[in-house]
């Protein structure tokens, strides 16, 4: 996502989208209900039968009166952008994602019969913020898509639907808060999150540290690092820290959060980003950095990223919940998971991450089953599957209290732990241009954990952007 061309792109869509949103809000219902004829056929033919069936037990029937058999509605295909849906697409034929794609078209079909359900991945963050920019402007978007951070911004210009509130109460607060505009949800959480510290207990024990022992506070993680790097001697490091893009942004805001700072005011409407406080907590971070693998803060490929970590290169890392399976699947076998360190004189926080958000666009060719598929996945049944696949938390508050899960990843009983005890939020939401004030603050971060030139100066630079963005 850096680079002016960029973010002269995404500003020049950002302008048209809107336009184009305003220009079309008068006839929205209009599109909506010629899309979905499929849908209201379905519901009318439905009614019909009903009726006709009970008329035909009130009354006797001489055979006179012989009603035809309402049509039934014409099989249509709903357009899903994720990946996440089973944790992986259906063409890689994974047994256990087949089983959760079988459970979604099951549900579906009560209500559709002959639906095709096809999935897309249209990647995540910025490329799949960008992606759906694109396809709404163009007037062709998904029925249904994910994401993370940017549903308020897409509620607020009016491109997605309402959820229902029946579907959203099912959901944990926390998670939902970044579903939320105008005090209406217009998505469901289908996972969440939160950060832990990931330690490779074989590195610690090949450096001299002890495996069962991770640190508490900043002090003793930035000593254990210098110490793993110090006896590792180019074969093992202490700590990587992210540092691409938004999910650099995702991992600094905890520490950001502990020293008593963040990227905003509480109520999102004021960017704060060169408070000493976070000058304090990236001054920490830049010394953590420095006991990484040479060239490791720069990486953009965060799967090879945290690849250092499951291949017994490092010793620590952060990461959500999703690395207990995950993990293991790669190596990382012997990992044990921890609160986050914090600072001698700050206190826990966190933030809200993983938190896969899946909503419905107001453009949608079939919005009934557009929200439909959405009450799915918010469901029990649906979330207690995803979470025994994949060991995430899940979001629907019934299913967040399945023993199988714990018994299956007991990991996430950390987890489980850190949501009750600690302070977490999602990151913010801009009022608006919020692809230039992130960039703005990716140039900060970047020449935090990159460089040795002054923080304060980064910071500062970054605020006036920011302010100049807001105006």
């Amino acid at each position: 996502m850096k680079g002016s061309k960029w973010v002269s792109s995404i500003l020049s869509i950002f302008v048209v989208l809107t336009l184009v949103l305003s220009a079309c809000s008068g006839n929205s219902s209009n599109k909506n209900e010629s899309g979905n004829k499929n849908d209201a056929a379905a519901t009318t033919n439905n009614a019909t039968t009903s009726n006709t069936a009970s008329t035909s037990t009130e009354s006797e029937d001489d055979g006179s009166n012989e009603t035809a058999a309402a049509p039934a509605a014409e099989p249509f295909e709903l357009t899903v952008w994720s990946h996440n849906v089973a944790n992986a697409m259906p063409e890689a034929n994974d047994p256990t994602a087949t089983k959760i794609y079988d459970f979604i078209q099951k549900k579906m079909e009560e209500k559709f019969p002959g639906i095709t359900i096809k999935y897309i991945d249209k990647g995540w963050a910025d490329t799949l913020r960008q992606a759906i920019m694109v396809a709404v402007m163009g007037g062709n978007p998904p029925d249904v898509a994910d994401g993370e951070d940017f549903i308020p911004e897409f509620a607020r210009i009016g491109a997605l639907l309402e959820v229902p509130q029946d579907v959203a109460a099912q959901l944990a607060p926390g998670p939902m808060k970044a579903a939320m505009h105008d005090g209406k949800p217009y998505a469901v959480a289908q996972m969440t999150g939160v950060f832990s510290l990931v330690y490779n207990k074989d590195v610690m024990a090949k450096v001299g540290l002890d495996p069962n022992t991770p640190p508490k506070t900043w002090d003793e993680w930035l000593d254990m690092s210098k110490k793993a790097t110090a006896a590792g001697k180019g074969e093992y490091y202490g700590s990587i820290v992210q540092n691409m893009g938004l999910g650099g942004a995702f991992r600094l805001a905890p520490f950001m959060r502990q020293a008593g700072g963040d990227f905003t005011n509480a109520d999102w409407s004021q960017v704060t980003f060169n408070s000493p406080e976070n000058v304090k907590a990236l001054t920490f971070l830049r010394e953590l950095s420095k006991t990484a693998p040479p060239g490791s803060t720069s990486m953009t490929d965060e799967g090879q990223f945290f690849n250092l970590l499951n291949s017994g290169k490092v010793a620590f890392a952060v990461n959500g919940p999703w690395h207990i399976a995950w993990g293991k699947q790669m190596g990382c076998t012997n990992c044990g998971f921890a609160p986050l360190p914090v600072p001698e004189a700050g206190h826990t926080g966190n933030v809200i991450v993983g938190n896969t958000l899946f909503y419905a666009l107001k453009q949608s060719k079939h919005p009934e089953a557009a929200i439909e598929f959405l009450t799915i996945l918010a469901s029990k049944e649906y979330q207690e599957l995803e979470a025994n696949a994949t060991g995430r938390l899940p979001a629907n508050m019934e299913a967040g209290k399945n023993t199988d899960l714990l018994k299956a990843y007991p990991e996430l009983q950390v987890f489980n732990d850190i949501v009750a005890n600690e302070q977490s939020a999602p990151l913010p939401v801009y009022p608006k241009n919020g692809p230039q004030i992130w960039e703005a603050w990716y140039k900060a971060q970047d020449i935090t954990l990159t460089t040795d030139k002054p923080i304060e100066d980064a910071l500062k630079d970054a605020q006036k952007t920011a302010e100049e963005q807001l105006k």
